[in-house]
């Protein structure tokens, strides 16, 4: 079957900005092929934490704010310690800025 090969089944996604729009409709489509979700928002993921759990998939909300690299080895060891790994990383928090990758810095 072709979906088949959409199959997350054990997998484990970080999924940033996960509280509302494209991340929370990432980390739902992401839990409905299998995966596991960790999901990262500076506000509660609330309503993402129960469609992803009503779905039979578990869900680990950390809230963090992303303005600085500092919350990042945080949110890797906790994945680590409630999943025991990570496979998928969703970078899908951020803000709107037109320019080249090269010109953005740690504080854009």
């Amino acid at each position: 079957m072709i979906l088949d090969k959409f199959k997350l089944d054990g997998k484990v996604a970080i999924v940033t900005g996960a509280s509302t729009g494209l991340g929370q409709g990432m980390a739902i489509a992401l839990a409905e092929a299998g995966a596991d979700i960790v999901g990262v928002d500076y506000v509660p993921c609330t309503e993402t934490k129960q469609k992803i759990e009503s779905i039979g998939r578990r869900f680990l909300e950390i809230q963090a704010n992303l303005m600085t690299i500092e919350p990042i080895n945080m949110i890797i060891e906790k994945t680590i310690q409630e999943f025991g790994k990570l496979d998928i990383l969703v970078n899908n928090a951020g803000i709107i800025r037109r320019c080249d990758a090269i010109d953005f810095t740690e504080k854009d």
